[in-house]
């Protein structure tokens, strides 16, 4: 390879600004971090303004709603009293509706709201004048009795005279009063008797009008007492429910807004990535495609290409040093039977891990390759609770026995086969289960959550008990089944991510019928 080209590319492309890669990362990352930060800021705001509108009519409208509906109740039972107050004829129901009605349009009855005072006073008002025209009104109806009876005796005894069997009828007996004045001769008596028939027929009259305009006045109060209380109910109910009305539409408000923020910084974020997509292929993807593909020519013996200049100075470093491995090429073929060599010792590594003694990730990865599809096959993926918390409050030596002793739990749980428990990563454990259904899988994982939470190991930092527990997420492919292992570890982690949002400390089961939670698709 000529070794030209490693100089000529910085020559030429030296006034070409490069940054580093976290930082162009970062920068490409910048958008986005500043526009879920003004979402979340945004979002934020109007959920206190609803926490604030909502707490406002649990703790004042509502309240009011039911001291209006007291009041309300008030307002209905005097209504009800005032009408019997109107049309009871007993004077002594009429006293005792007349007592109840006075009491409830009290000021205290209304709960001394300064609102009610002058409709209280004017019902009070109202009240004793409607008494007083009842009263009126009874002794119109008493005198118009005394009247009708006083008519009714006048007549029988000027039938009588008249010679008529039926004194009822009044208007004979005026005709034959009238006949009587036009005769000359008349009897004083019978003359006497008319005039007692007409007086009494005029006095009769009288009563009968003034109660017919009493019954009016009390109709009339009636009406204004009955508007009274229609404005009561009004102003009672009103307010309150106003005021609801308004928290509410602040509630419904902020509520939209921030649905409609939601939607605009989803589409603004799938934007940016498009964006972010299209720079990181322009800039990365494409210069490691170019990398690769110079690579594979290294290997086949040709030449490098001339490659553009890329922005991100540790991809232009790595094409700047592709024709020093072209050179180093047939030193490596010449190294193949070390690398062989190299190679089967990587292959030969343990398949236990070093610190808890259960099988390793790539023991893990082999055996579930191994794994037919003629049996049903679980996969319980367990992770510790809160583990960083215990490290960080009990020290990493604390943390590595923690872990020691979680894994010799599930050894003994498993009959020690490191075929089947092994550590995953980290504070993430995996046992495979052979043959074994749904139900026998969520016992075992049962059984290695009761028997971990009972080695009673201290965890005061965690929130969720004050000693160590485990989540653990269950996944099972049936015998038969076309689910790829990828698939099946999937599962399990969706299962184990449910268990942690579910609070921790239980055993789950990934059922694809159930919907996922939120979160679960990033997985």
């Amino acid at each position: 390879m000529d070794t030209s080209n490693t100089t000529a590319s910085p020559d030429r492309t030296g006034a070409f600004r490069r940054m580093g890669v976290y930082r162009f990362i970062m920068l490409a990352l910048l958008p986005t971090v500043l526009l879920l930060t003004l979402v979340y800021w945004y979002i934020d705001d109007n959920l206190h303004e609803i926490k604030t509108a909502a707490g406002s009519t649990n703790e004042v409208h509502l309240p009011g709603i039911l001291k209006s509906q007291r009041t309300l109740i008030n307002i209905e039972s005097l209504r009800r009293y005032v009408e019997t107050v109107y049309n009871a004829t007993d004077v002594e129901v009429r006293r005792d509706a007349l007592i109840n009605a006075l009491a409830l349009a009290t000021e205290s009855v209304f709960e001394a709201n300064s609102r009610f005072v002058e409709h209280a006073a004017a019902a009070r008002a109202l009240l004793h004048s409607l008494d007083a025209v009842k009263k009126r009104s009874d002794q119109a109806r008493k005198e118009l009795a005394r009247s009708t009876d006083i008519f009714a005796r006048a007549a029988a005894r000027l039938g009588v005279y008249a010679g008529m069997d039926d004194a009822r009828e009044s208007e004979a007996l005026f005709s034959y009063c009238a006949k009587v004045r036009s005769a000359s001769g008349a009897v004083p008596r019978i003359l006497a008797q008319c005039a007692a028939l007409r007086e009494s027929r005029e006095d009769m009259e009288t009563a009968r009008q003034r109660h017919a305009q009493a019954d009016m006045e009390a109709r009339e109060i009636w009406k204004r007492f009955d508007g009274l209380l229609r404005q009561l109910s009004d102003l009672a109910s009103s307010s309150e429910a106003e005021m609801t009305y308004l928290a509410m539409e602040r509630i419904s408000r902020a509520a939209g807004r921030s649905h409609l923020i939601v939607y605009l910084s989803g589409a603004l974020i799938v934007l940016i990535l498009c964006v972010f997509i299209l720079v990181l292929h322009r800039h990365v993807l494409s210069p490691i495609t170019l990398a690769s593909r110079s690579l594979r020519r290294i290997r086949d013996g040709g030449r490098v290409e001339d490659l553009p200049p890329v922005r991100v100075r540790e991809l232009q470093d790595m094409l700047n040093i592709l024709p020093m491995v072209s050179r180093h090429v047939t030193d490596l073929s010449a190294r193949s039977g070390l690398l062989e060599q190299e190679k089967d010792r990587f292959r030969s590594l343990s398949l236990v891990d070093g610190l808890t003694g259960a099988g390793n990730r790539r023991h893990f990865d082999a055996c579930l390759a191994r794994s037919g599809r003629d049996r049903p096959l679980a996969l319980l993926m367990l992770d510790v609770d809160m583990f960083k918390l215990y490290n960080d409050t009990y020290g990493h030596l604390a943390g590595d026995s923690a872990l020691m002793a979680v894994a010799r739990t599930m050894l003994e749980e498993l009959r020690g086969s490191v075929d089947q428990a092994f550590r995953y990563g980290g504070e993430e454990f995996c046992a495979l289960l052979s043959g074994v259904s749904a139900a026998e899988a969520l016992a075992v994982g049962e059984r290695l959550r009761k028997r971990i939470r009972n080695l009673r190991i201290p965890h005061q930092s965690s929130p969720v008990a004050p000693h160590l527990t485990v989540s653990i997420g269950v996944a099972l492919r049936e015998a038969g089944s076309p689910m790829s292992n990828q698939e099946l570890v999937e599962h399990a982690d969706k299962a184990l991510y449910r268990a942690k949002t579910s609070g921790r400390n239980q055993v789950c089961f990934y059922n694809p019928a159930v919907s996922p939670l939120p979160g679960e698709t990033a997985l």
